[in-house]
């Protein structure tokens, strides 16, 4: 006899619970040619943009990994699960995250042209030049992606990205259905 499927509320918790009862959900959600995990990814991203915690940070920025895998993947394409995740990561301020946003926005044509470059911009504009600046500095694996994000931050400063981030993030927010509970 079959079990019937978990509901996204269910997996959303025992994710957020971690260890052995997630497990089987991860593998379900990781991206394979031919899997069907995008409407999973879907309603689990809803939820968790409508309670975004601060230790859904790992969990956010897996789903956006995932996301961006099934995108590249398909080679064109964009989707709200995308953008959601995008600006929920980029909620949290860590600049550390500023390369995954990166691929996801370099993932498809569609991502390229759809992607707003002030989430970059949430982790402080500053601290996320001096992080892309350190990892071309280090000439390392990741030092042409950086080198990429940079001139993209660059050239959006320059077109005026930043005259009212406040008001941006106050609409990404709302745009995107994010409500935090806590800080994050």
């Amino acid at each position: 006899m079959a079990s019937a499927p978990m509901a996204p509320e269910a997996m959303l918790a025992r994710l957020r619970a971690g260890g052995v009862t997630a497990e089987p959900i991860y593998a379900a959600l990781t991206h394979q040619p031919g899997a069907d995990a995008d409407a999973i990814r879907a309603a689990l991203t809803r939820l968790l943009a409508a309670s975004l915690r601060p230790a859904d940070r790992g969990l956010a920025r897996w789903l956006l990994q995932q996301e961006t895998t099934a995108l590249a993947a398909a080679g064109h394409g964009v989707s709200e699960t995308l953008y959601t995740l995008i600006a929920a990561v980029a909620r949290y301020a860590d600049p550390d995250d500023v390369l995954l946003l990166w691929r996801a926005r370099e993932a498809t044509p569609e991502t390229r042209a759809g992607v707003d470059v002030e989430q970059f911009a949430r982790a402080g504009v500053e601290r996320v030049r001096r992080r892309l600046q350190t990892l071309i500095r280090t000439d390392g694996p990741r030092a042409a992606e950086a080198s990429g994000a940079l001139q993209w931050l660059d050239e959006g400063l320059a077109a005026g990205a930043s005259s009212d981030l406040a008001g941006y993030f106050a609409w990404s927010d709302e745009r995107f259905g994010l409500h935090v509970s806590g800080p994050t």
